[in-house]
């Protein structure tokens, strides 16, 4: 998901992050790949690629998309076993890890297991009274499902516009660029899936 993107990746707390950088370091120096190359072939900085394999930050979901196809491989492969065997899996709260951006204007949450292996993503999102969010195009085919909890809200994609009001949805495109704006007088809070097919 580009509006959560690499640069917006929180650090990694030790006692619940996935080892996702451990397997991938692993990987990719036993395909005797340098940094540089996986960073080439994923289209991800080398820098965002050393904090992962150091487990200074959790990747998003976007993020370990590109990575496992640079690699020819699922999610799922580079997540450790006894996360992937979990029946059941609680995100609390109280942890930060899972909120991607946060400032005075807009805070954008996931609400799905980092680790899981899935072309899904699911987000809470606020907006202040005249924010707005801004995305590029993501990848070729994906989607995007928004529900309005409170406010109003204005979806923006070329010259198409759409209003919500609360408990309203709407579904669009999202490989083309998009804006969803707070178009009323007080917050906003959304939920958003984002699905990325599989071309």
């Amino acid at each position: 998901m580009n509006k959560v993107n690499e640069n917006s990746a929180k650090p990694a707390p030790k006692s619940n992050h996935v080892p996702f950088g451990g397997r991938l370091r692993a990987e990719r120096t036993s395909r005797r790949l340098t940094l540089e190359q996986l960073s080439a072939m994923a289209g991800v900085s080398k820098a965002m690629l050393s904090q992962i394999e150091q487990d200074k930050v959790n990747p998003t979901v976007a993020v370990m998309l590109k990575i496992a196809a640079a690699l020819e491989l699922s999610i799922a492969d580079l997540v450790d076993e006894q996360a992937r065997s979990h029946i059941i899996r609680i995100i609390p709260a109280t942890d930060d890890s899972y909120t991607f951006m946060a400032d005075p204007n807009c805070t954008i949450r996931t609400l799905s297991p980092l680790n899981m292996e899935k072309n899904i993503e699911f987000y809470r999102v606020t907006l202040e009274q005249g924010a707005k969010l801004s995305s590029e195009a993501h990848f070729p085919g994906s989607e995007e499902f928004l529900y309005v909890n409170k406010g109003r809200v204005g979806v923006t994609l070329g010259d198409q516009k759409a209003t919500l009001g609360k408990a309203d949805s709407i579904h669009y495109r999202g490989d083309v660029p998009h804006t969803i704006a707070n178009v009323g007088k007080g917050s906003v809070e959304a939920y958003m899936i984002v699905h990325y097919r599989k071309e």
